[in-house]
């Protein structure tokens, strides 16, 4: 078709960013907004890291302060498909932004960022946007995966319509980090992953736990980001809501452990990926101590077509020129 670069219209990469509004997620999708190669058509909210009407006030905060309000926001899922919704208060704050009120905010006319999202749902959304544009939307999915699963179930034939698809969430090792072997994505809707890894049928990469903790970084490195970024809204608007999550690990003696900051930039840049591993996985349901664990079949013992493709390590250089890119002015 004229005027396609690589499937895509014009070159132009077109993501859809659904997240569940942490510190993380915030960093991830200033990322995304800095390249000028990148148009971000959308983001869909979940509850994660907060419930999903706070998700929301986030990522509108964010926007506001990254001057790209243009952007729609579309509510999502506020609970799982199965059980109660589990949020991680205890690690981004009780807001997921670190606890940081609005009003100390210093790029904005508002006092307050407004509760009102776009009226249309996100998993509406998200099918109307991928229908218009088959082939060209690369999904990003940045915390649990209920409205990603939704929009399948609805429409079987939604992941055969994206480019393709990068989560963060999972685990190949069996090393979790809010229970004991299970990561936090998958393991707040186990069922939503199991659907997502079974039936999206498009070009999926899992950016796991394992991936996150092989890259975290120093505190002095962070340190190093952040002051190489001083003075700017971004990188100041990003220090304060941080600064919750980086005492905490610097009273620990910890690294700095950015999760959904590897999966944008691995889905920004491809020559990142120094390593990866393509494989069948699946979600463990009915286990008493794995609920919600990811299952990789590296023997090849299930005769199942490949499903996945998983990170396993990359290029930190890179990676990092991203990181200090997305809060450079």
């Amino acid at each position: 078709m004229a005027g396609r670069v690589n499937g895509v219209r014009d070159g132009k990469q077109r993501f859809v960013v659904d997240c569940d509004g942490g510190v993380d997620d915030a960093q991830a999708i200033l990322m995304i907004l800095a390249r000028s190669d990148v148009d971000l058509v959308a983001i869909t909210t979940v509850y994660g890291n907060a419930s999903v009407g706070q998700v929301g006030r986030n990522v509108r905060r964010l926007l506001r302060v990254a001057d790209r309000t243009d952007i729609p926001v579309y509510a999502g899922s506020h609970a799982p498909l199965v059980g109660l919704p589990h949020t991680n208060y205890f690690y981004h704050g009780s807001d997921g932004f670190g606890d940081v009120p609005e009003m100390d905010d210093k790029y904005s006319d508002e006092d307050s960022v407004s509760d009102t999202a776009d009226i249309e749902g996100a998993v509406p959304a998200l099918l109307r946007l991928v229908t218009a544009r088959p082939g060209e939307i690369t999904l990003v999915c940045l915390g649990p995966l209920t409205n990603v699963a939704l929009a399948l179930k609805l429409d079987p034939n939604f992941g055969r319509k994206l480019r393709k698809c990068v989560i963060m969430g999972g685990n190949y090792k069996g090393r979790g980090n809010v229970v004991i072997s299970s990561e936090f994505n998958f393991h707040v809707d186990p069922e939503s992953a199991f659907i997502i890894l079974n039936e999206l049928s498009c070009p999926t990469v899992l950016v796991c736990w394992e991936l996150v903790l092989k890259h975290g970084l120093e505190i002095s490195e962070y340190e190093n980001l952040r002051g190489d970024a001083a003075g700017g809204r971004k990188a100041d608007f990003m220090k304060r809501i941080e600064s919750l999550v980086v005492a905490k690990k610097q009273n620990a003696h910890a690294k700095y452990l950015p999760c959904d900051e590897i999966a944008a930039a691995v889905a920004l840049d491809a020559s990142i990926v120094k390593r990866s591993a393509t494989v069948y996985a699946t979600v463990e349901l009915a286990g008493v101590c794995t609920r919600g664990q990811m299952v990789v079949d590296w023997t090849q013992t299930l005769g199942k077509q490949a499903n996945a493709t998983i990170v396993i390590e990359i290029h930190k250089d890179p990676y990092m020129n991203l990181l200090k890119m997305a809060t450079c002015n």
